[in-house]
């Protein structure tokens, strides 16, 4: 293979990953899947795709080696196929939101908007893990809390929220997280809570983030 023949066929290829990227539902589906394995019924169920849709997609990024499948009884389930790939993704995510000016308008505005500008980073919150004075509040589904979960934290999905408070002492600084920068459940536990007395802030990312920093610490 000559040098040019030898470009070309990288180029294209890795253009044909990237392609694979450009798109915000298979963007989100993503997100979705750094959560825990999903079926297609439940990404169905949380994006609005009808399942024809959903089912394209997902074969979009499994043809570029982004999620495998497995397939139990009449059912077929979804994961990311590797932390490499989850790292790399990472790493856009940040740099969109940090780097472009459009989204950084729009995190800050919905930031403000529910007034949780006053977010935790990752290195603040490994300093809270373990006091006492802190509880840290996972609003992603249960069945998210159940596939991982940052360490020390307790389960309240956002739709509970509101029947639990009686159950949450106001003498403790509340930290909410939830799926990552781009999601608005720990955005809508913080201003819940704060119209309701509670001293509460959101994590600035959420729990895959601070999963993919443990395994670089160890």
């Amino acid at each position: 293979m000559k040098g040019r023949e030898f470009k070309d066929a990288m180029y294209d290829g890795l253009a044909k990953l990237l392609k694979a990227l450009s798109n915000p539902f298979r963007l989100e589906i993503i997100e979705m899947l750094s959560q825990g394995e999903k079926s297609v019924e439940g990404i169905v169920q949380t994006t609005n795709l009808n399942f024809a849709n959903a089912s394209q997609h997902l074969q979009v990024l499994k043809n570029n080696n982004i999620v495998k499948a497995r397939k139990e009884k009449q059912y077929v389930y979804y994961s990311l196929v590797n932390d490499d790939f989850l790292a790399v993704y990472q790493h856009v995510i940040r740099y969109a939101y940090q780097e472009i000016a459009a989204l950084e308008k729009i995190m800050n505005r919905q930031r403000l908007d529910n007034n949780s500008q006053n977010a935790v980073s990752l290195n603040e919150l490994e300093q809270m893990i373990g006091d006492e004075n802190i509880l840290l509040l996972d609003v992603r589904p249960s069945i998210e809390f159940e596939f991982g979960h940052i360490t020390g934290a307790i389960s309240i999905p956002m739709n509970e929220l509101m029947a639990s408070l009686k159950n949450i002492a106001k003498d403790k600084e509340i930290i909410a997280y939830c799926r990552g920068p781009f999601c608005v459940l720990a955005d809508e536990a913080v201003k819940l809570l704060k119209e309701k007395g509670y001293n509460v802030r959101r994590l600035d990312e959420g729990y895959p983030e601070w999963k993919m920093k443990q395994l670089e610490n160890n």
